[in-house]
């Protein structure tokens, strides 16, 4: 899950009103096939800012899945190491550096399914 789109997710456990142990861990992007290999958009200091919202967010353990590499997780550890956590979560920050979660989903699904539908031949 990108990070947006999981912290999203981590702050909806938040108004739960519980204080579950959350672990975040976001890629680094939607994987793009360029020049034979797979790349990641997600760069270290995107996922050091993610880091640091997940931390805000709730995140008590806080890593990387698909695309992170050793310098990602170097950049997350030094930008928590660097840092205090920031009460209340800055929303407004968060969404000017990871962007608006789940803005590539079609507003209606039903929607989308039937113009796929409408498209075959007859």
């Amino acid at each position: 899950m990108c990070p947006a789109e999981l912290l999203h997710s981590v702050i909806d456990f938040q108004h739960e009103g519980q204080n579950p142990l959350i672990i975040a861990k976001g890629n680094c992007g939607i994987p793009h096939y360029l020049d034979g290999e797979i790349h990641y958009h997600g760069t270290p200091e995107l996922m050091a800012d993610y880091a640091l919202f997940a931390r805000d967010a709730g995140a008590s353990i806080i890593g990387g899945c698909c695309g992170t590499t050793p310098e990602h997780i170097q950049a997350m550890a030094d930008a928590l190491d660097a840092s205090v956590p920031s009460t209340p979560l800055d929303a407004e920050a968060m969404l000017a550096k990871l962007g608006e979660p789940w803005k590539d989903l079609p507003q209606n699904p039903a929607e989308n399914t039937r113009r796929k539908r409408s498209r075959r031949r007859k």
